[in-house]
């Protein structure tokens, strides 16, 4: 085993998985070391909502305050047909936050006040882990190599940890595409976060400030090349309501990727563990991903804290059933509101359309989410 560092454990990946993990961590009274492959944080990425559970994670890291002064705490949710029609309405409660809806970036920068700048390392990644009885053993691509106690893969969908020290895993790509963009927020929209659905699309608006989000994801038969703004003029043309009008108001490129979604029979070894999108993407319909990440941090680090830094091993036992439990109630979830909202025959969409307006499907699903977080 070679010499260890300074840090125990090292996390790959700085978003918002690994950085609710290291500000656990400090809690404890530990000092990991966090990689990023990426030589500088990036101004990009989705709109997201923050449930219960996530929001929960930002209270413990003492970043709840910093994350509502850049958030939106909507109190009315609507879903509309691609013609504008209004299918359905529903209140949250104005007593309690449940949802914020929030720039990932912005919750990203909230996560690192938490977590010292010496911790982190920029523009590197591991090109190989070999892993010990008595620890585990990283090359970086500078050609040093470090030990450790633990290793956290927290990189995302195309995790580095994962390729490296993991064998039963899929990676799927699907057939959708998402945007992302932000526009000045004088168009009213109506209620604070507004869904519009269209023949194998959907446009998802929420205002935040004095500026308007748009998330649109629609099905593709071959993939657009990025950032593809003259595919989403299409699909939002297709959709129409305020969609278009949005989007003529700005010259901004659009943040743009496909949907993929990653399934592994096993997060853990005895010293290397998998968190966030790394262990299970999950297709972002859901609304959750955010959340879970930052649940999975939460979780990791209530097990580490019980456990002997130096044996990881029980601890990463006790937690994979946990979050394993949670992501499989999503991943379900998410199958569901997919084939719901991304349908493409005219006859089963007047059919959908009609359930979602007669029906409290909708109310069902907000109360869903906001007691299972």
């Amino acid at each position: 085993m070679v010499p260890s560092t300074d840090s125990d454990t090292l996390i790959v990946g700085g978003g918002l998985a690994g950085m609710a993990l290291a500000g656990y961590l400090r809690r404890q009274g530990r000092s990991p070391l966090i990689v990023e492959q990426t030589a500088e944080w990036r101004d990009t990425g989705y709109g997201i909502g923050l449930w219960e559970d996530g929001l929960a994670v930002c209270s413990e890291l003492g970043c709840l305050d910093s994350v509502r002064e850049q958030a939106a705490d909507p109190s009315r949710f609507a879903v509309r047909a691609a013609n504008g029609r209004l299918l359905t309405e529903t209140s949250l409660p104005p007593t309690e936050t449940l949802l914020l809806a929030i720039y990932r970036d912005d919750l990203h920068a909230a996560l690192r006040e938490s977590v010292p700048s010496e911790w982190v390392r920029m523009g590197t990644e591991p090109t190989e882990i070999v892993e010990h009885a008595d620890g585990v053993a990283v090359t970086f691509e500078d050609g040093t190599t470090e030990g450790f106690d633990l290793v956290v893969g927290a990189d995302g969908v195309h995790s580095t940890v994962r390729q490296a020290c993991f064998t039963d895993w899929t990676k799927r790509e699907h057939d959708t595409y998402i945007w992302s963009l932000w526009v000045p927020g004088e168009l009213d929209i109506g209620a604070d976060m507004v869904s519009v659905w269209g023949p194998a699309c959907e446009g998802f608006l929420a205002r935040v400030g004095d500026r308007l989000g748009l998330n649109f994801a629609t099905r593709l038969d071959t993939p657009p090349e990025p950032p593809a703004r003259d595919v989403l003029r299409e699909r939002v043309a297709d959709i129409g309501w305020r969609l278009p009008e949005l989007l003529d108001s700005t010259d901004e490129t659009p943040f743009f990727d496909r949907v993929r979604s990653v399934s592994c029979e096993s997060w853990h070894t005895d010293r290397v563990v998998l968190v966030g999108d790394a262990a299970h993407a999950i297709h972002p319909i859901s609304g959750m991903g955010a959340s879970l990440a930052l649940q999975d941090a939460r979780v990791l680090a209530q097990e580490l804290a019980t456990g002997q830094p130096q044996s990881p091993a029980t601890a990463l036992d006790r937690f994979e059933p946990q979050q394993r439990a949670a992501a499989k109630r999503v991943e379900r979830e998410a199958r569901f509101e997919a084939a719901l909202t991304f349908l493409e025959s005219e006859r089963l969409r007047r059919l959908r359309n009609g359930v979602v307006e007669r029906t409290p499907l909708f109310e069902w699903f907000i109360q869903r989410q906001t007691t299972s977080g």
